[in-house]
């Protein structure tokens, strides 16, 4: 593939977020080329001047989600504060992030529970490890945190962003006071 030019790279981000809206809206089944490029408002063919197929397509729509929810969120946060506050200003900056774009949450979801999660490669999913793991060995060295392995500290992170994110979806709003006791609660499962 070449370079890219702006709009090549406007294009090519229409696509992607056209994509993760279909998927999010109607499943993996109805993102289509055709549907795509519908939703993208351009031709079908320009899909693939800039992807070799759909399924790169979504593997890239992926992994820039994961790349604006997770890691940009973890970037903005103070790496100088206490582990036990830096979770969990995380975990509620990761929340208030798919908060803001619910369609990142429920595409996220449907693609890590199809075949193309494993086509993935785990590339988002390991960058994503990396930062959790990053503030796991800020809090075991602190003596905040149980030194307990990363796949569960990482599911106690993520399963009540998904359970509250879930219930949003549905139509339940979670207030402030809500969400910290929520980040409290995650922060609890990592504390010594």
């Amino acid at each position: 593939m070449t370079t890219l030019t702006t709009s090549g790279a406007a294009t090519r981000g229409k696509l992607m977020q056209a994509a993760a809206r279909i998927v999010a809206r109607d499943g993996l089944a109805a993102a289509t080329t055709a549907a795509i490029a519908a939703e993208a408002g351009v031709a079908e063919g320009t899909l693939y001047r800039h992807f070799e197929s759909k399924d790169d397509l979504l593997i890239a729509a992926y992994r820039q989600m994961k790349q604006e929810v997770f890691l940009n969120a973890g970037a903005a946060l103070d790496t100088t504060i206490a582990p036990p506050e830096r979770l969990k200003r995380t975990w509620k900056v990761i929340y208030l992030a798919y908060r803001a774009n619910r369609d990142a949450f429920a595409f996220g979801q449907r693609f890590a529970e199809s075949a193309l999660a494993e086509r993935e490669g785990g590339e988002a999913g390991r960058a994503v490890m990396r930062m959790v793991g990053d503030l796991r060995k800020a809090g075991i060295a602190s003596g905040d945190f149980k030194n307990l392995p990363m796949d569960l500290l990482s599911s106690l992170f993520m399963a009540p962003i998904s359970y509250l994110m879930k219930s949003e979806i549905n139509g339940r709003k979670w207030t402030d006071a809500e969400l910290d006791v929520a980040a409290t609660t995650v922060l609890a499962g990592w504390r010594k």
